[in-house]
């Protein structure tokens, strides 16, 4: 949380803070979840809007994806909107069980395994559009969320993954 001197302008501090952000980027750690974010909110304000979001044709994970990465940062974007949050869904997960045995008999040992699972799966920004009013963000997930795109990942070599 970040708290300003009452006399200074909000809209020059929230220029401040983009400036800020955009500034430490190339500092931060490149397997951050996500890009840092901020939002110009007065803690004492109630929520406006409430929204329950089901579907009988996705799983709750997928529905959650979609509200996560498509209408959260529309809704957002929207004049006045101060904050938007999300609660509830179902993040998707996957568990993975390694041999080691198996893997050693490939030259491959567990720290190579996660390494290439890790560099594998990113989900960062890829790049943003600075205007004059607004700051897009160009966001890609390439999390490997299903054993699917695990499996296709690499076939074990004698030699080392790829």
């Amino acid at each position: 949380m970040l708290q300003f001197n009452l006399t200074l302008n909000i809209d020059v501090a929230e220029q401040e803070v983009q400036s800020a952000i955009n500034a430490a980027q190339s500092l931060l750690p490149s397997i951050l979840p996500a890009p840092p974010t901020y939002s110009k909110t007065n803690p004492a304000d109630a929520p406006v809007l409430t929204l329950a979001i089901t579907s009988s044709s996705m799983p709750l994970s997928q529905v959650e994806d979609l509200v996560d990465t498509r209408l959260a940062p529309k809704i957002s974007q929207l004049n006045g909107v101060g904050l938007v949050t999300i609660s509830g869904g179902q993040k998707p997960a996957v568990r993975i069980q390694a041999n080691p045995e198996a893997l050693s008999s490939y030259g491959i040992n567990l720290e190579d395994l996660r390494t290439a699972l890790t560099q594998a799966s990113v989900n960062a920004a890829k790049g943003n559009f600075d205007g004059p009013r607004q700051d897009y963000q160009i966001d890609a997930n390439d999390q490997l969320v299903t054993t699917t795109t695990i499996a296709k990942l690499w076939s074990p070599t004698a030699t080392a993954l790829p």
